[in-house]
């Protein structure tokens, strides 16, 4: 057997290097690699599977509709192109084409539009006359409850019948207004008031509304709103001297006691003070001499005058010599009679303007604080005062 040259070849590692027959011409067999750009070896297809692979792309490029494409489209935007859609399935309460003609059959034509904004114009004529006309037009239901603005109203006359005003009205706390026929005319019956300066009031009562006469009671108030009685009967009075045990006499020797001398309040009706009066009479009643009565002063300590009224003590004057009875004294309440005896009254006059409430500590306290054992023949205060069974 005749041996051919190169049969078997060695690299410079003895790896043996395959060699074929191309034809009549032995060759190296080498396996060709390809490199990409960064030096990795890049595998290729065999001629087989570009085949295929060529055979495919042709069937999709002569064939007509969707080629099999599962993945769905990305996110985002996508241009598809002009697409025709032949049907689709609603989603559960999309409207019809029947609801839609529907609804179309249901719009109002121009001709029902034209007829619409002719009632328009008319109701707009109708509301411009209501407006404009005076006269209360055809409202039947009554206001609301509540607060209601209806403008100024004034109130004509109607004569007494079965259908006739109210008796009364109420103002606007609730308070009833009483009404009075006078004649056949309905007026409005209310208390007047008279005020003088900031806050003592006059208060005027009816009693009777006959027609064409009528009384009236009046009720005066002190600025701190004490009510000013003046008893007409001798029921009301409540007259009575200052008192200790029983005794009005305040010729006393109080310089170690004191006396106290008082004037009460009533247990059932309040007393509207009138007065407080001093008389004093003695051998000789001097000025100048800072005398009190007939003993030499003046009064270490004094005949202190108080009243309690709701509780408060009020000092009204502390008597230490014979010129603070004339201090004492109101306008024209002080008067001096000089004879075999002389004589001395000096009156406070209250005229209502304090109160003793009924059934309270309120009192009028006289004491003495000093002997006036030898200060006079007769010495003593007198209270006047109204009992407000009325007020």
């Amino acid at each position: 057997m005749a041996w051919h040259p190169f049969r078997v070849l060695v690299d410079s590692s003895e790896n043996e290097l395959k060699v074929s027959s191309d034809g009549g011409d032995y060759k190296l067999d080498v396996i060709t690699k390809i490199r990409n750009a960064a030096g990795t070896i890049v595998s290729l297809a065999t001629e087989t599977t570009l085949a295929a692979i060529s055979a495919t792309l042709t069937a999709i490029n002569t064939t007509t509709g969707i080629k099999k494409i599962v993945d769905p489209l990305p996110a985002g935007t996508n241009n598809i192109g002009d697409v025709d859609v032949v049907s689709s399935a609603l989603p559960s309460g999309a409207a019809t084409e029947a609801t839609l003609s529907s609804i179309d059959e249901k719009v109002a034509t121009e001709t029902t539009l034209l007829a619409a904004d002719g009632r328009l114009t008319t109701i707009d004529a109708v509301l411009d006359s209501i407006k404009d006309t005076d006269g209360i037009k055809k409202i039947t239901d009554q206001l609301p409850a509540g607060t209601n603005e209806v403008g100024k109203v004034a109130q004509g006359t109607r004569a007494a019948a079965s259908g006739g005003w109210p008796q009364y009205a109420v103002d606007a706390a609730g308070h009833a207004v009483g009404v009075v026929l006078d004649g056949s005319v309905y007026r409005q019956q209310a208390d007047a008031k008279v005020a003088k300066g900031d806050s003592t009031l006059v208060t005027l009562d009816a009693i009777d509304t006959d027609t064409g006469q009528g009384r009236l009671k009046a009720t005066l108030y002190t600025p701190d709103g004490d009510p000013v009685a003046f008893g007409a009967i001798s029921s009301s009075l409540k007259n009575d001297y200052v008192k200790e045990s029983g005794s009005e006499d305040l010729l006393v020797d109080g310089s170690t006691t004191p006396h106290v001398f008082t004037y009460l309040a009533d247990a059932t009706y309040d007393i509207s003070l009138q007065e407080i009066r001093f008389t004093l009479a003695a051998n000789g009643i001097t000025f100048g001499t800072n005398y009190f009565g007939s003993v030499s002063g003046p009064l270490t300590n004094g005949v202190l005058i108080e009243v309690v009224s709701s509780g408060d003590t009020t000092e009204l004057f502390n008597l230490q010599q014979n010129e603070h009875f004339i201090n004492f004294a109101s306008p024209g309440g002080w008067e001096w009679i000089v004879s075999n005896k002389d004589v001395m009254t000096s009156a406070y006059l209250i005229g209502g303007g304090v109160k003793l409430h009924a059934g309270a500590v309120d009192l009028v306290r006289i004491t003495v604080r000093d002997d006036l054992g030898s200060a006079g023949l007769y010495f003593a205060c007198f209270i006047k005062g109204n009992l407000l069974t009325e007020v």
